[in-house]
């Protein structure tokens, strides 16, 4: 879902509220190098495909509605000696953008998505999700966010605080996109067309298992990967932008859980009444390279 928000949160756009631009589509290949696991000798990659398309529908100068579709997957070894899994998401999100005054916009969204091993049309894959987001005007080139984002894990549910600002520098090389403590990006202009840049990464998110011999209960697999990665820009033409991403995921785990493995409640990264018991072995963090095309729209 984080790849997903991190597209989402440029949304806000209109009279000057966020960036000038629009990611209408955004497809992005992930690899790692063989990871290995903590305590045997076995290896695994991670390699994840992930393809977004949003879809702006101006109603008029103060309300836009955002729809979207967003499809993921990622081929892994959740375990040590096991073969490896397929783990998919498919979803779709709809919202609406909405000027408030001079200096307060807000946007809601809705997120409904399959996010399973193999996926089936069932309640067990089904996860549901809510953004609310209100961006204060400062300046025209600053502007501050105060929002909530809320899903269904299969853990239980998480809810995650949102506060970010947008930053332009005068001479508009300098640009600062921080949605903590979800996503953050950052980069500068170092040539007519190449920019370098850091985005950090920090929402996880969770996958039902139907193909499993984990628990008779049912079993489901909990990521979390705290990414760190700097990356060049290229723009290729008007519209479209290639990045190349080299970094580092801190914390990463798969862990697989019984499906009736719960917590009381996320509140971002802290979990609280978490006793839960994993049921598989984890591998080490690692490093990550990424490429990523878009097809960028610009109002100016």
């Amino acid at each position: 879902m984080k790849f997903v928000l991190s597209v989402l949160f440029g949304c806000i756009f209109l009279q000057g509220f966020s960036q000038n631009y629009y990611d209408i589509l955004n497809l992005t290949y992930t690899n790692t190098l063989p990871n290995d696991f903590e305590t045997s000798n076995a290896q695994t990659t991670v390699e994840e495909l992930g393809l977004e398309f949003n879809f702006p529908i101006i109603i008029n100068e103060k309300t836009v509605l955002l729809t979207g579709l967003f499809a993921n997957r990622t081929q892994l070894a959740l375990d040590a000696n096991r073969p490896g899994s397929n783990l998919n998401v498919m979803g779709m999100n709809f919202g609406v953008n909405k000027i408030i005054n001079e200096k307060w916009s807000a946007t809601y969204m809705v997120f409904a998505k399959l996010a399973a091993d193999k996926i089936t049309l069932s309640k067990a894959d089904l996860q549901l999700a809510l953004l609310s987001l209100f961006t204060n005007k400062k300046r025209d080139d600053l502007k501050y966010r105060y929002g909530v984002y809320a899903n269904t894990e299969k853990y239980g549910v998480i809810v995650v605080p949102i506060f970010g600002l947008y930053y332009v520098s005068s001479n508009k090389k300098f640009e600062a996109d921080l949605n903590l403590p979800i996503v953050g990006d950052i980069n500068y202009k170092i040539g007519e067309k190449l920019w370098l840049g850091m985005k950090f990464d920090g929402l996880g998110t969770t996958y039902n298992l139907n193909d499993q011999n984990y628990s008779v209960d049912g079993a489901y697999v909990s990521k979390i990967s705290n990414e760190i990665v700097t990356y060049l820009r290229f723009q290729l033409s008007k519209s479209i932008y290639l990045n190349t991403k080299i970094g580092y995921a801190i914390s990463r785990n798969y862990d697989v859980y019984d499906a009736n493995d719960k917590i009381n409640l996320a509140l971002g990264p802290i979990y609280f009444g978490d006793h839960r018991t994993r049921l598989n072995e984890r591998f080490k963090d690692g490093a990550i390279f990424k490429i990523e095309l878009l097809y960028r729209f610009h109002f100016d």
